[in-house]
């Protein structure tokens, strides 16, 4: 069993979504303040799952950011994991070059990074936008305050994305613009391809996770997730969507694709 998965809000939470009914430790410490957290439960299914088969993190955190969630420190270690929205493969740790050759040929596809931020360089002060980031020499976001900031002030830039092949992706107060084949279902099937598997799961909670959740044999959408709850016209046919929400969710999931797919119920609930 192969299972691609989405870190925050789909295996980790910070506090503003924690639960309080669910026993759970800190995993994640930035600037000297707790970010993020996991449920217990959640650590011994990934443990689980990784004894009899692979757990491969499948996040839009870049590699510095994927790096400080402190999986080694509960004894977790992933062979594969795939950061910066599938911009970046890490094998063993270390970048593996031959998907970065194929980025390479698929950023060429699209307008380059150092013209589109400079086109968006006379809406970078605009009210309620806090930060402006730019991740791997790949993509761009920006972190944004909803109370005054309106995705209307930026509309002119919107509209010339397509056309320069690029996208826009809204995450909570996070909005991202990247190139449009930096996504996690394209470096998904590269690793498919390097590991010699043809049936995989996929969890996630965004728009950022659709594609990777309808290529993947059986994807599992959270409850909670924005992915359902922004998106009312997307099709989710064929996609499993878990009863639970929040940390019980992410628990859900990982126990019924390890118990179906074992010969005996390994873990209980």
């Amino acid at each position: 069993m192969v299972i691609f998965s989405d870190l925050d809000r789909s295996i980790i939470y910070s506090n503003k979504f924690l639960d309080t009914k669910t026993q759970y430790k800190n995993i994640e410490i930035y600037n000297g303040k707790q970010i993020s957290y996991i449920s217990l439960d959640t650590l011994k299914l990934i443990k689980k799952i990784q004894e009899r088969g692979m757990f491969i993190p499948t996040t839009t955190r870049t590699k510095e950011q994927f790096s400080r969630i402190r999986f080694c420190e509960n004894k977790i270690f992933f062979p594969w994991a795939i950061t910066s929205n599938g911009g970046v493969i890490l094998k063993d740790n270390k970048v593996l070059e031959s998907w970065q050759k194929k980025i390479k040929d698929i950023v060429k596809k699209s307008e380059d990074i150092e013209s589109m931020v400079e086109k968006f360089e006379k809406y970078k002060d605009l009210p309620g936008i806090k930060s402006f980031k730019i991740a791997e020499d790949l993509f761009f976001y920006i972190v944004v305050d909803y109370f005054e900031f309106n995705i209307d002030m930026i509309e002119e830039y919107i509209k010339d994305l397509d056309s320069n092949n690029w996208k826009m992706y809204i995450s909570g107060r996070k909005i991202y613009f990247l190139p449009k084949g930096i996504n996690k279902e394209n470096a998904i099937n590269h690793v498919v391809n390097e590991m010699g598997i043809s049936d995989f799961f996929a969890i996630g909670d965004s728009s950022m996770d659709y594609g990777m959740l309808k290529s993947a044999d059986t994807g599992y959408i959270l409850k909670h997730g924005e992915l359902l709850n922004q998106n009312q016209d997307i099709d989710i046919s064929g996609l499993k969507v878990s009863a639970k929400e929040g940390m019980k969710a992410t628990e859900e999931i990982l126990f019924e694709i390890l118990n179906e797919n074992s010969s005996t119920v390994v873990m209980n609930l």
